[in-house]
C-alpha cells in the first residue's frame, strides 16, 4: 500500500510537472523574424506560363546554426517603382536556445505568379551593404505573354457580384490602344475575403487574370495601380 500511495504521489508529480512546463513554452512570447545580413547568392527564372512567373532563389549567410523559418518575403507597393526594380527581404527567426556557432547558409524560394509588365529586374536586401541586385535581360523580358490583372469587390460578401465587377474592369480595358474588336482569355487568378469586427464586415474580393487579342501594348498606369497588393 505505501508503495502504491508513493507510486501514485510521483506520477502526480511528473504531470504536474509536465502541465507546468507546457504553461511556460506556452507563453513564451513568438521571436520575430530578422533579416539575414548577408546575401550569397541570387538565382532568378522568368516562366513564360500563363500567367508568367517569376521564380527568386536567395542564399544568405547567418551567424550560428539553429536558424529556422526562411522566408523570401516580395515588398508590396501602392505604386509600381520608377525603377522597375522589385524589392526582396531574405528572413529567418534566429535560435532562441544555445546553438553551434559556426557560420551557416539558408535558403528561400518565392515564386510570384502573374509578374506584372513594369519589372526589370529584383534587388534582395540583407543589412548595410548586404544587397544584391539582378536585371533581367532583354530577351527574358519580350519572351513574357502580355498579361492583365483586374479586381472586383463585393461588400456584401458575393461571389458572383465580385467576378462581375472584375469582369467589367477587363471589359473596360479591352478597348485600350484604339482596338475595337478584341477578345479575351481570363481566369480566376486569387479569392479573398474580410469578415467579422465591430463593423460586421463581410467583404469578398476576386482577381482575374486576362490575356487579350490582340496584346496589349503596355500595361497602363491606372491597372498597375489598382493591382492587389502582394503577400507576402
Amino acid at each position: 500500500m505505501k508503495d502504491f500511495k508513493q507510486s501514485a504521489c510521483a506520477l502526480l508529480i511528473l504531470i504536474f510537472t509536465n502541465c507546468w512546463l507546457n504553461a511556460i513554452y506556452a507563453s513564451d512570447p513568438q521571436v520575430e523574424p530578422e533579416t539575414v545580413k548577408k546575401i550569397k547568392k541570387v538565382a532568378t527564372q522568368v516562366l513564360t506560363t500563363n500567367p508568367p512567373q517569376l521564380v527568386v532563389t536567395v542564399s544568405g549567410e547567418v551567424p550560428s546554426g539553429g536558424f529556422t523559418d526562411v522566408k523570401l518575403v516580395r515588398v508590396s507597393y501602392r505604386n509600381p517603382p520608377q525603377d522597375g526594380i522589385q524589392d526582396y527581404y531574405l528572413k529567418a527567426v534566429a535560435p532562441t536556445q544555445p546553438a553551434i556557432a559556426v557560420i551557416s547558409e539558408v535558403k528561400a524560394t518565392d515564386t510570384w505568379k502573374g509578374m506584372p509588365f513594369w519589372v526589370k529586374g529584383i534587388r534582395v536586401h540583407g543589412v548595410d551593404d548586404g544587397v544584391k541586385e539582378v536585371l533581367f535581360k532583354e530577351g527574358q523580358l519580350k519572351t513574357r505573354p502580355r498579361m492583365r490583372r483586374f479586381k472586383g469587390t463585393s461588400k456584401q460578401g458575393s461571389y458572383e457580384d465580385a467576378l462581375k465587377q472584375a469582369l467589367a474592369n477587363l471589359n473596360q480595358a479591352m478597348a485600350e490602344d484604339g482596338v475595337r474588336d478584341a477578345t479575351a482569355t481570363w481566369k480566376v487568378d486569387a479569392v479573398q475575403g474580410v469578415v467579422g469586427g465591430i463593423a460586421g464586415l463581410n467583404e469578398l474580393s476576386v482577381v482575374i487574370v486576362a490575356k487579350r487579342q490582340p496584346a496589349w501594348k503596355i500595361e497602363s498606369a491606372a491597372a498597375s495601380k489598382s493591382k492587389p497588393k502582394k503577400s507576402e
